[in-house]
């Protein structure tokens, strides 16, 4: 991992931006993703230099990265003001440019942008921001017939229209059979089981299929719950859920 700590003023954006540039371009990334990954890093040091310090006294900032597990992991960590997250409204993107709230599309922003993104807090150790961009290799080929997506953590209000961003993504560029590994998902909420049956939807639309893995008990405890054991394919392995599909053939 490599790191900067600079000052948190706005002089400090253009050596986070070289710096962060250069990160992702030996970390393998295109140019449209070194852009997402530049800007999503700019919205997110101009909040912390905005509100995390009073102006007349500026703390620090530590910007770092890594390569790991094809992923292109960025995080932010300050010791200002606790950040909250779910304190920030969601922003108005579709009412006229007069009548729309100030504020929250920063943070909308780095959600869109990023395939990952998490928030933290400690008395210890500050503010973190996790923010992660997959990299190219990690795309499965789409002459793959049968594609798996590993999700991670949460799929809550915040991460669930990232998960139906990168579905949509893959079943654009060809996929049309999908299993969804579920083992490191720990957390699913009803906005989390809406954006699953969208992205069955899209898939079924389209004379695809959606198969789920290997979920946790109170994740599938979820889907017992609401009766969508009976609505969506659920099998305990990736392993069973390829085999499921070969043998519709």
């Amino acid at each position: 991992m490599e790191s900067i700590t600079l000052t948190a003023d706005l002089d400090a954006l253009a050596k986070i931006s070289a710096f962060i540039t250069a990160a992702a371009e030996r970390c393998g990334l295109d140019e449209r993703a070194t852009w997402q990954v530049q800007l999503a890093v700019d919205e997110a040091v101009t909040n912390v230099i905005q509100h995390a310090y009073d102006p007349d006294q500026p703390g620090d900032l530590t910007l770092s990265w890594q390569c790991h597990d094809h992923r292109f992991i960025v995080t932010v960590r300050d010791h200002g003001r606790q950040f909250d997250p779910n304190a920030v409204p969601v922003p108005d993107i579709t009412s006229p440019l007069e009548e729309r709230q100030v504020g929250g599309l920063g943070i909308y922003l780095i959600t869109r942008l990023m395939d990952e993104v998490r928030f933290e807090f400690s008395p210890q150790g500050g503010n973190l921001l996790t923010m992660v961009k997959y990299l190219p290799h990690d795309q499965p080929d789409s002459s793959d017939e049968v594609q798996v997506i590993q999700v991670h953590d949460r799929i809550d209000a915040l991460t669930a229209p990232r998960l139906t961003k990168l579905v949509s993504e893959r079943i654009s560029q060809g996929a049309r059979q999908i299993v969804l590994d579920l083992s490191a998902v720990s957390f699913l909420s009803s906005s989390g089981l809406r954006a699953l049956l969208l992205i069955r939807k899209e898939l079924m639309t389209l004379g695809g299929e959606l198969r789920l893995a290997a979920l946790q008990p109170q994740v599938y405890e979820v889907f017992t719950i609401t009766g969508f054991t009976q609505v969506f394919n659920i099998h305990p392995s990736v392993a069973e859920a390829r085999t499921a599909f070969s043998q519709r053939r």
